[in-house]
């Protein structure tokens, strides 16, 4: 596998740098709103709206048919150029059409990533391999977010979409030289993958758990500065606390996933996510506690979705980025209802509300991952 040590490294990095674009929104949001000068639940329809763009996944991989190499490289191409336009505008309009682009290229990213590793990796091994990619997804909290919440202290909040739409249209071009280009992606519209219970019952299962997710990460921010009255800096440090949680996570399941199976990964990711949604309800008055109980909930999470990427990639192997693009669809129906549900739930209820429906989110989507889905020969 020294051959996929260049690819590896460049999809890595690359996926740092979007995620960290992707992510920022989160911690920051109140600092992004008061810039704008709109209501922090105007702002939440900008993420929302970035997240529903993500259902155009499916057309996005049709039409970088050619390779996985051009699906990339497009969908980089279409994230810096909305990382561009966001930096450049402080309309709210402006800001809405570059979240949505953002909202298609990355997901987009993801397939093509997923796509050309599952391609050349063994089922057998090949958790340890997407976990590898997947670790960036902390990084974009861990590394990512203390860097853009300096920038924004300093410079403003639109300060780190500059940087990441320089590097984002850097990589699209690198993408060319340093990936292979001879496999195709799935491109025939007329060979749509026909999807069996199991199939179906697995998308459920990411609309569910992603949702929960969504539910409280998108309140984060406005949790800790209402209740604790956390600064800018101090909101980036603890993006990096719960960034280190998803690492750990994401390296458990590096480890371990393969062993035990991936789904029975997926199940004790959902139980520890389940026990720190529940935490967060009871101990979210106390700063200490209601950040313990967050960070073993995105524990879990993270667990939960690094184990089940590589499970999925495995239910329709002969149209595997069709399949990832509709599992794509499923998590970004779920952050847009994630988004549009989660502020006005927690103003009305507070967080443990938002906590509490996640859990229960969570039990369901265990309950048809035990009942209807096996694991993979």
């Amino acid at each position: 596998m020294r051959r996929l040590a260049v690819p590896i490294g460049f999809l890595a990095a690359t996926r740092l740098v979007l995620n960290t674009g992707y992510r920022l929104v989160y911690p920051f949001l109140p600092a992004i709103s008061r810039g704008l000068g709109i209501s922090l639940d105007r702002a939440g329809v900008l993420v929302a709206a970035r997240n529903l763009a993500g259902a155009t996944t499916p057309a996005i991989v049709a039409a970088g048919r050619r390779s996985t190499r051009t699906l990339i490289a497009l969908a980089l191409s279409l994230f810096a150029l909305g990382a561009a336009l966001t930096s450049v505008t402080t309309a709210f309009w402006g800001v809405f059409a570059g979240f949505v682009l953002m909202g298609m290229g990355k997901p987009a990213f993801d397939v093509g990533a997923m796509t050309y590793l599952a391609d050349r990796t063994p089922y057998a091994r090949r958790a340890r391999f997407l976990a590898m990619l997947e670790l960036t997804w902390a990084g974009g909290l861990l590394v990512g977010a203390p860097a853009a919440g300096w920038l924004i202290d300093r410079s403003g909040w639109d300060a780190p979409f500059w940087l990441i739409a320089v590097l984002a249209g850097l990589a699209a071009l690198l993408a060319f030289r340093l990936l292979e280009g001879a496999r195709r992606v799935e491109g025939d519209r007329s060979a749509q993958p026909r999807l069996d219970r199991p199939g179906k019952a697995l998308l459920m299962v990411f609309l569910l758990f992603s949702t929960a997710a969504e539910l409280v990460f998108v309140v984060l921010g406005s949790w800790l500065e209402l209740e604790f009255g956390l600064s800018i800096i101090e909101l980036g440090v603890f993006a990096a606390v719960v960034g280190f949680s998803e690492l750990s996570g994401e390296s458990l399941t590096l480890v371990f996933a393969d062993r035990v199976g991936k789904r029975n990964a997926v199940m004790m990711g959902m139980v520890l996510s389940i026990t720190g949604f529940v935490a967060i309800g009871v101990l979210g008055g106390s700063l200490v506690g209601g950040l313990a109980a967050a960070a073993l909930a995105f524990l879990g999470f993270e667990i939960t979705i690094v184990s089940a990427l590589p499970f999925a990639s495995e239910v329709q192997p002969a149209t595997r980025s069709r399949y990832l693009g509709l599992i794509q669809v499923a998590m970004a129906a779920a952050r847009a209802i994630g988004a549009l549900a989660g502020n006005p739930l927690f103003d009305a209820f507070g967080v443990g509300a938002n906590a509490g429906l996640a859990a229960l989110l969570n039990l369901v989507a265990l309950v048809i991952l035990y009942r209807v889905i096996t694991e993979h020969e």
